[in-house]
């Protein structure tokens, strides 16, 4: 199995990675290329059993993961966020929002945070990072920010 996850931002690559990781069998391969070494997930995956081999090639990395009778499942370290949201702010939680306005996703798309559509990336980088640094990851202008901010507040005012 090939996977590509240049250009990505983290975790996006570490998610596929693990994603891809439980659909293969005992012996079979994982091959992912990227434009980063792997540093942070090379450890991880030796210490769950996986056999590692990285090469760069050119100006990419190609990590080959190959799944022993070892092998245990890998997972996401994400805190798990509590129910409560004191208002919405830059520095809200995402997963902590979409739990307490599951109507919140639609806004968010809309606004461009579209890897929310996965249910992987919800459960996983939506818990980690909040409304303001979702912003910087990609990218979104001030005016913009601040546009669905707006929207965002109006489900606060309909609880």
């Amino acid at each position: 199995m090939m996977l590509d996850v240049r250009g990505l931002k983290a975790p996006q690559p570490a998610v596929m990675i693990i994603e891809s990781l439980g659909k293969i069998q005992v012996g079979e391969t994982l091959e992912v290329i990227g434009d980063k070494p792997f540093v942070d997930m090379i450890g991880k995956l030796e210490e769950a059993g996986y056999r590692i081999e990285l090469k760069e090639i050119g100006e990419a990395f190609v990590l080959r993961i190959t799944k022993t009778e070892n092998s245990r499942e890998l997972t996401m370290e994400v805190k798990e966020c509590d129910d409560k949201l004191d208002g919405i702010t830059g520095e809200t939680n995402v997963g902590k929002l979409l739990k307490a306005y599951p109507e919140s996703l639609k806004i968010l798309v809309k606004y461009g945070f579209s890897p929310l559509e996965n249910p992987v990336m919800r459960k996983t980088l939506a818990r980690t990072i909040t409304l303001r640094g979702a912003k910087k990851l990609i990218g979104m202008s001030d005016e913009r920010f601040k546009e669905m901010m707006k929207e965002l507040k109006e489900l606060e005012k309909k609880n």
